[in-house]
């Protein structure tokens, strides 16, 4: 019983904004506790549609043991379709036939006794690179596409894969130090992204609240929480340590403690290469401070922030053949051009109807976050702006042929002062109903894609 009444004491004293930020993180948290738990039990084996040898094909993914069953799934002139129906079995639509995964046979149905044709499962659908599979198949869903980049080069170092020259060391070393005590680079890196998702929430609160009061602020909050691709926040990615580092560096230079805003800056660019949009308000809220470079502080903070990218281009340069710059990236498709081009990239990708949904999903996110920048300039201050401009633009000069604007639904979470106009505009309840639900039922969805290794960012 003292021990009850002193956590609750504890929780009483603590402060309103750790208190909202708790208790915002704990709901998230379960809510997507819940709904891994029903993908697993509801949708046990990913079914991914593939061309193999300019014909169609399946892989049939076991969740619980990460083996793939890659078949052809042309079955008598008809081409099925496949749905999970427990860790063994799919069911075709056209027939509802019963299939074994192992053995590609139908066990039951008019297609009993059928035998789909092997195919080969491409070495790069489901990629660990050297970091194991979580044995824990709960956990193990979170354990998706650059979380295996980071873990790797957290356990091996740089150059042990072709590529890793494009993540920032921060997370990776965290996650190694981290590693330790846990055993395990993954859970390392989730620990990480949990810690840092809290931290986050709270100094949101804090920004969103003393710009738009208690009750918009805590609003905005909410809206930022169930953002459709909110999900990454509870994975080993580097968009909640990202934020947390903005943030200390945003507040930083409004406090002038420039020392500071320099090495929260240096650590931003060491996470992610958008830190660099940070740069521009430095400069801005330093110009603001009278006179402009004439104190020995704006210096200092100057230096450590330009340290941050100059320890990333001569890290990239140790790793590259070529400049250290990415004007062109061969393998993967991508160079850097004017901005525009990339939208109009991606309109056209659009017109001409060779998409699919995620390119639709990143075009409009582009599109929206540009339109509510521009409605919330005047409302917001301009170091926030700078910083979402100057990230956006970041964002667009690096145009990928494969799919354009990669991952932009993933990277906007980090738009944090976006939100700020989200919540501004929210004044209908039947408006605000719209957004909601339309937020949980496209989170939901994503999330699941991204469990069962479905590329949504």
């Amino acid at each position: 019983m003292k021990i009850l009444n002193s956590v609750k004491q504890k929780w009483l004293n603590l402060d309103e904004a750790w208190k909202f930020a708790v208790a915002a993180f704990l709901i998230a948290r379960l809510f997507y506790v819940i709904w891994s738990w029903v993908i697993l039990t509801v949708q046990p084996v990913a079914v991914h549609y593939i061309t193999t040898d300019a014909k169609p094909s399946v892989i049939f993914l076991n969740l619980y043991n990460l083996q793939p069953h890659a078949y052809l799934r042309q079955v008598n002139g008809n081409i099925l379709s496949f749905r999970s129906a427990s860790k063994d079995i799919v069911l075709d639509q056209q027939t509802s036939s019963t299939w074994d995964i192992y053995t590609g046979t139908a066990i039951e149905g008019y297609f009993k006794g059928t035998r789909l044709t092997p195919a080969v499962t491409p070495s790069d659908m489901f990629p660990y690179y050297s970091a194991a599979p979580y044995p824990n198949a709960w956990l193990g869903l979170w354990q998706r596409f650059d979380v295996n980049w980071y873990t790797t080069v957290a356990e091996n170092g740089y150059g042990s894969i072709s590529g890793d020259d494009h993540y920032p060391p921060l997370f990776p070393l965290l996650i190694r130090l981290i590693k330790p005590i846990t055993g395990n680079a993954f859970l390392a890196g989730l620990i990480i992204a949990h810690l840092a998702t809290l931290y986050a929430l709270k100094l949101l609160y804090d920004l969103y609240t003393q710009s738009e009061g208690k009750l918009a602020g805590r609003s905005t909050l909410l809206y930022f929480l169930i953002y459709p691709t909110s999900f990454y926040l509870f994975s080993a990615y580097t968009e909640s340590l990202f934020i947390v580092t903005a943030l200390l560096a945003l507040r930083a230079m409004q406090m002038k403690s420039w020392n500071w805003a320099g090495f929260w800056v240096f650590c931003a660019i060491s996470t992610r290469l958008q830190g660099a949009a940070l740069l521009l308000p430095l400069l801005y809220l330093m110009w603001r401070d009278a006179p402009f470079l004439g104190k020995i502080q704006h210096w200092t903070g100057s230096a450590f922030a330009g340290i941050g990218m100059l320890f990333y281009l001569f890290l990239r340069s140790t790793q590259v053949k070529d400049i250290a710059i990415p004007f062109s990236e061969p393998d993967w498709h991508a160079r850097l051009v004017p901005p525009w081009e990339t939208y109009a990239y991606a309109v056209q990708t659009l017109l001409s109807g060779k998409f699919n949904y995620i390119d639709f999903l990143n075009w409009f996110v582009m599109t929206l976050f540009v339109v509510l920048l521009l409605l919330g300039w005047r409302k917001t201050p301009m170091e926030y702006n700078l910083y979402t401009a100057f990230s956006l633009l970041i964002i667009l000069t690096r145009i990928v042929e494969t799919q354009p604007l990669i991952s932009m639904s993933r990277y906007s979470l980090t738009l944090f002062p976006v939100f700020l106009t989200i919540g501004r505009v929210d004044k209908s309840p039947w408006g605000r109903r719209i957004v909601i639900y339309t937020c949980i039922a496209l989170s939901l969805y994503l999330s699941q894609e991204f469990f069962g290794w479905g590329w949504v960012a």
